[in-house]
């Protein structure tokens, strides 16, 4: 596996992007600043990056072994302190080296060993020792935080693979995180940092990988481990006094997999999307026929009204949308932070790293309409209705997308089609539809094995109508994902409803 990754330590500061208030405390500047003669003119060069603080006190900060050789190991500053010493498991005699691009230079160092620990002669001022975790996990979001052009700045990322094989000349990186962000030279040494804080890994490459299938835009950090045990190695009182319970294996390779949307480390809301219902048999003439009657009634009443919808996948901000249906077509228009609308589009955007890409709950209603039902008695003062059917009946459908570059055989095409499912539907005793609730399993190859889909309908009142019409409120869907324990999961909801006449169809 080739890369054209390059190390970020030119010119400019590093750039960073975090929330968390004081994330700020743990990180400083490393630089160099010096005048180079060279003839007929006089100019200056700088080489900035950033450090992490390793001990307490913070007077031992991590950067990135390509800084400091950027810069010279007597001239590297701390945030204006004086460097005592460096140290660094890198050496000009490793033999598995490798040529990397740096600015106009060009360094020759094992990537595999790109970190420096610098001793200052002070702690620096108000700054503390970054806490961390070993934990992480595909899929995560993340935060990195650094410095660009002398200020602080945080930006999201998702970490997107794990020990991915880096080749650069005879230097291979085993031990990283690959995340989904480009970042400008002068970042080397961010902290990736998870939602609460707790230091993942640090920054040392950005670019694009190259392999058969195709280029891959994105960053690589060391994960904490490597840090540590370096740490360790180097200065072992100091090393064992911060990094405790050092995992001894080398962690498997995380292949790239679609990426999951949750802002903290695992969903704290585990129920299950579809409760456990038992019916008490009962004799109802006609009930499928009611049931197909009541919702083929209130499919037709779902037209020209506006809704606001919110998706949230696990954790993360809502992506609120104001939806139209004119005549059973939707129309979605952003909603920006003033309040203000986007230009309408016809497809609510589709979320290719998450559970849920997008609803068709204005067909669900038709679709109970049309397919047949076993009726299985009554549930406190509910009817349940139940459906099972093959792939091949067309009944129910899942699609999944590529998970972006299938690096190193690790990847997921996309892929779409009827899948085995299993159906639940709950009525009042009046047949209309309260909830629908969906199992499916798509075959063997996907990324996706179960997913589960719960639906909420509501009698809503709207301005100009007598009686109040039943439409939907919520959609929760859950997904067990191939290498995750955790159920990936999403939330949809659907609120502010109002009605509208057709011929107010919105325009660009």
């Amino acid at each position: 596996m080739k890369s054209l990754f390059r190390p970020l330590s030119t010119a400019l500061l590093l750039t960073s992007l975090c929330s968390a208030a004081n994330v700020r405390d743990h990180l400083i500047n490393v630089h160099r600043s010096a005048v180079q003669f060279s003839f007929p003119m006089i100019k200056g060069q700088d080489v900035y990056g950033s450090g992490i603080c390793i001990d307490p006190g913070c007077s031992v900060v991590a950067t990135a072994y390509h800084v400091q050789m950027s810069a010279g190991r007597a001239n590297l500053r701390v945030a204006s302190g004086h460097t005592v010493k460096v140290l660094s498991l890198a050496s000009e005699s490793d033999t598995n080296k490798s040529d990397v691009p740096v600015g106009n230079r060009t360094l020759s160092y094992n990537t595999a060993h790109d970190v420096s620990f610098v001793y200052t002669k002070k702690p620096a001022s108000h700054k503390s020792g970054v806490p961390y975790s070993y934990k992480f996990y595909v899929g995560q979001k993340v935060i990195v935080a650094g410095y660009h052009n002398h200020e602080f700045e945080t930006r999201d990322a998702r970490i997107v693979g794990s020990n991915v094989p880096i080749l650069m000349g005879q230097a291979q990186l085993k031990e990283n995180l690959v995340l989904d962000i480009h970042l400008d030279p002068g970042t080397s040494g961010s902290a990736v940092l998870d939602e609460r804080g707790n230091l993942l890994g640090m920054i040392i490459l950005s670019g694009v990988l190259r392999f058969s299938s195709g280029d891959l835009t994105a960053s690589v950090a060391l994960p904490v481990r490597t840090i540590a045990k370096a740490l360790v190695k180097l200065d072992p009182v100091l090393g064992s006094a911060i990094f405790n319970d050092i995992p001894e294996e080398e962690p498997k390779p995380v292949q790239i997999a679609s990426v999951l949307y949750q802002e903290s480390d695992l969903p704290e809301d585990t129920s299950p999307v579809i409760p456990e219902l038992s019916a008490v048999p009962s004799e109802v003439p006609n009930s499928v026929s009611q049931l197909r009657a009541k919702s083929e009634a209130a499919s037709k009443l779902m037209v020209d009204f506006i809704a606001k919808q919110c998706l949230v996948q696990g954790t993360q901000k809502s992506l609120c949308h104001e939806l139209s249906i004119v005549d059973g077509q939707q129309t979605f228009r952003g909603i920006h932070k003033d309040g203000k609308l986007g230009k309408p589009t016809g497809n609510f955007p589709i979320q290719k790293h998450g559970v849920w890409t997008q609803s068709d709950w204005t067909d669900t209603l038709g679709e109970i309409a049309d397919n047949p039902w076993v009726f299985q008695g009554s549930v406190d003062g509910h009817y349940l209705f139940t459906s099972k059917s093959a792939a091949e009946d067309g009944r129910c459908y899942w699609e999944e997308y590529s998970q972006g570059t299938p690096l190193f055989g690790g990847g997921h095409q996309a892929w779409k089609g009827s899948v085995v499912c299993f159906e639940q539907v709950l009525t009042d005793k009046d047949f209309n539809v309260l909830s629908v609730f969906t199992e499916m399993r798509p075959p063997d190859g996907c990324l996706t094995q179960l997913v589960q889909t719960a639906i909420y309908y509501d009698w809503i009142k709207l301005e100009g109508l007598e009686s109040p019409i039943l439409l939907p409120v919520m959609e929760r869907v859950t997904a067990k994902v191939v290498g995750q324990k955790e159920l990936w999961y999403a939330n949809v909801s659907w609120s502010d409803y109002k009605k509208f006449r057709a011929e107010h169809k919105i325009k660009s």
